[in-house]
């Protein structure tokens, strides 16, 4: 195989031979130098865009970082909120979270290092220090969830205690006959253990529930006369004796201050007035406990 080159003007031309062999040795070179070329070319690329990708994961992660470290930082004011509020309803040491430490696990500031995570090479973060650092604040924020809805189930109850509790004068008069042992109105004996006080007054004049409860009597009852019975949960009962005109029936849901009867001197009375009984745990307490001064409905 001869290649000929012919110039332009006077100059003579000249004459190249090549072998086949010759021919093919230019030609695998040649191949090969486009590969290698092509193979540098191509890593020089992959490695300006790792390095890109790099950056923008770097990016990607100090946001991540920063916005777990400002979530640890609320979950810690929540910590000692939880705690302030447990000591102000005196509420002790019951409960998911009490104290700082009962959580278990590092400080904010002794755990994960995000700022050092950052100043690291991309290739050098692992993907699993950030899920422990996620996974440990999840569970931080459940616990302290937790804590709250005790927090509100606790004070509800407190409040559910309060209304269930007696806590007014059922009625308004003069206070005849006291809780304990007394002198018989009827035969003079001393021995006679009365389970409640008296309070007389004009007939007919209201009598209020002293708490929130459900009545589960309301009709004639031995010795009692017209005689009204409300449980108010939490192990309190009241009972209103010897009324007139009951107003409520078994059943009903009555509320602290409502009316249920008026006052009357129906069943082993002497006179005008109601006779009222507190019970708590199935056992008769002395009413005056529970009574506020001065205070009626």
């Amino acid at each position: 195989m001869g290649i000929v080159v012919v110039p332009y003007g006077p100059l003579p031309s000249w004459r190249f031979k090549f072998s086949l062999s010759f021919i093919v040795v230019i030609a695998a070179l040649w191949t090969a130098g486009t590969i290698w070329a092509g193979y540098i070319v191509g890593r020089h690329v992959d490695y300006y865009a790792t390095k890109a990708d790099n950056r923008v994961l770097q990016t990607k992660m100090a946001y991540v970082a920063k916005e777990i470290s400002q979530g640890r930082k609320y979950l810690a004011l929540a910590r000692k909120t939880e705690t302030q509020m447990r000591r102000t309803l005196g509420m002790g040491g019951a409960g998911a979270v009490v104290k700082e430490d009962a959580l278990g696990g590092a400080k904010p500031e002794d755990t994960l290092s995000f700022r050092k995570i950052i100043e690291e090479k991309a290739a050098k973060i692992s993907e699993s220090m950030f899920h422990g650092g996620i996974n440990q604040m999840s569970e931080e924020s459940r616990r302290a969830l937790t804590g709250f809805e005790e927090i509100a189930f606790y004070i509800a109850n407190q409040q559910n205690i309060r209304k269930a509790t007696p806590s007014i004068w059922p009625a308004a008069g003069r206070l005849t006959s006291p809780f304990g042992y007394r002198l018989s109105p009827f035969s003079g004996d001393f021995g006679d253990f009365h389970a409640g006080v008296d309070i007389s007054g004009i007939p007919d004049s209201p009598i209020y529930a002293t708490a929130d409860g459900v009545v589960r009597h309301a009709g004639w009852a031995a010795g009692y006369g017209q005689a009204v019975l409300v449980d108010h949960g939490f192990g309190y009962s009241t009972l209103y004796g010897h009324t007139a005109e009951i107003k409520v029936h078994e059943g009903d849901r009555i509320t602290r201050g409502q009316a249920i009867a008026g006052m009357g001197t129906t069943g082993r009375s002497t006179g005008p007035h109601v006779h009222y009984e507190v019970w708590l745990n199935g056992k008769a307490v002395n009413p005056m406990k529970y009574l506020k001064v001065g205070e009626t409905n």
